[in-house]
């Protein structure tokens, strides 16, 4: 019996060892299905970033509204300049602007490193590609209200230098395009991930069951 103990200890061993690489899923680490999870949230923290204004979000028109002809309750890119512009300093206000707009270009360049990188994670997923293009749309929200407003100063006599203006606006199309490349490079990796998939069913495809 003494004999048979040495062999006995070593298969208990083998079984916890089995049991304890069926837990994490055929051998991936924890650290696998964590890291879909960690891009995912620093692009959704990213993105809340670039979407924080100083005015309140503009609000598409009901759909009862376009139809009808009418404005609804909403609250438009007009109410967003109109409030924006009562925001600003009493002195200075177009150099406020612009520095406003830098700092959001700034967000939107973080935004866009960290959706960059988000196409190497182990995981895409369809929320991760539409983050980026809600994104974009708010970027041009940004642009068209940060022009009009600049267009409200100097309709009141304020001193408002043009040329800053177009480019202040061109940074803005550039960044909406870099995004837009980004967008694509990220849906781009999803559909190929969806095509190993398929190709592939029995596959454990780490963090599958969490895409949203």
């Amino acid at each position: 019996m003494k004999g048979g103990q040495p062999a006995a200890r070593a298969f208990c061993a083998a079984i916890f060892l089995l049991i304890g690489g069926c837990a994490v899923g055929g051998g991936q680490t924890p650290q696998t299905f964590k890291a879909p999870v960690a891009e995912r949230d620093l692009l959704a923290e990213a993105a809340r970033d670039v979407e924080t204004t100083k005015w309140r979000k503009p609000e598409p028109a009901p759909v009862l509204a376009w139809i009808t002809g009418g404005d609804g309750e909403r609250f438009t890119k007009t109410d967003a300049v109109d409030s924006y512009v009562d925001l600003l300093p009493q002195t200075g206000r177009f150099p406020a602007l612009l520095a406003d707009a830098d700092r959001k270009l700034a967000d939107a360049a973080r935004f866009h490193a960290i959706a960059v990188n988000a196409v190497s994670a182990p995981r895409v997923s369809l929320r991760d590609v539409a983050i980026v293009e809600e994104c974009i749309r708010t970027l041009r929200d940004h642009r068209d209200i940060y022009a009009a407003a600049a267009r409200s100063l100097e309709d009141a006599g304020e001193p408002v230098d043009d040329d800053e203006v177009d480019h202040m606006r061109g940074r803005f199309n550039d960044m909406v395009r870099a995004l837009g490349a980004a967008a694509d490079d990220l849906a781009k990796r999803r559909a190929k991930d969806r095509s190993a998939t398929f190709a592939a069913p029995s596959r454990i495809v780490a963090g599958a069951a969490s895409e949203l």
